[in-house]
């Protein structure tokens, strides 16, 4: 089968965006199509870079989930190939040099941005510990996210969403979540058993106060939670 032509794959990847969602399955259709075209990254990250652009912040995160997903060979379970591997090296190495500033765009310290943080904080350290970028860029990106609390407003853009779209918010971060803990239990298969120990070893800081206040977000999403199934499904 003949490649596909350069501007007939912008169109569709930029038409594929358009259509992104926090679902999981729209996410993956974007980045199997990324990694099956890698040999376009340079065409289909531009694409990415303009959609970043236009869009309101909350959404920004399918973006970067959909990075995520690339880096992982397309697939949420983190399982690849030589080929989806091979193809996610090569965006990987495209993406580098934007990744601080793609992840700044993503939690501007707004309430859009707060709301964004949580589920970017589980993405970067899937990266650390999986080697993604080189330690030096991960630093840059773990101390701009350091300090953040993560949706610390109450009145801002997410107050006004309505029940529906706050629900459909939470059900995606929960299959995120889900996916995310999954993920977390792949090690590749030539790894030694005392590999895994020290990478966690390596990996995972203290407990401070920036983690008491994301314990303290979760806890208020899902009082949030209760009370609006409470409020659709009264006694």
């Amino acid at each position: 089968m003949d490649e596909m032509d350069p501007f007939e794959a912008r169109l569709l990847f930029g038409n594929m965006l358009d259509n992104l969602t926090g679902a999981q399955p729209t996410i993956d259709r974007v980045s199997a199509f990324a990694i099956k075209n890698a040999s376009m990254a340079d065409n289909l990250f531009d694409c990415i870079d303009e959609k970043l652009e236009k869009i309101q912040v909350p959404p920004r995160l399918n973006i970067l989930l959909v990075l995520d997903g690339i880096f992982g060979g397309g697939t949420s379970n983190g399982r690849t190939n030589s080929t989806s591997a091979s193809a996610a090296q090569t965006w990987g190495e495209l993406v580098k040099k934007d990744i601080v500033r793609i992840v700044k765009a993503v939690v501007p310290e707004t309430p859009g941005g707060d709301s964004n943080v949580p589920q970017v904080r589980k993405v970067v350290s899937g990266w650390r510990r999986k080697g993604i970028f080189d330690e030096s860029t991960m630093d840059q990106i773990s101390k701009l996210l350091a300090n953040r609390a993560g949706d610390r407003s109450t009145g801002g853009a997410e107050s006004n969403m309505k029940n529906q779209d706050i629900m459909k918010r939470i059900e995606e971060d929960r299959e995120r979540h889900k996916r995310h803990k999954e993920d977390v239990w792949i090690r590749p298969a030539y790894e030694l058993p005392v590999d895994e120990l020290n990478a966690y070893w390596e990996t995972t800081s203290d407990f401070n106060d920036a983690d008491w206040l994301e314990l303290s977000v979760e806890n208020n999403e899902f009082r949030q939670e209760r009370h609006i199934s409470a409020m659709q499904n009264p006694i």
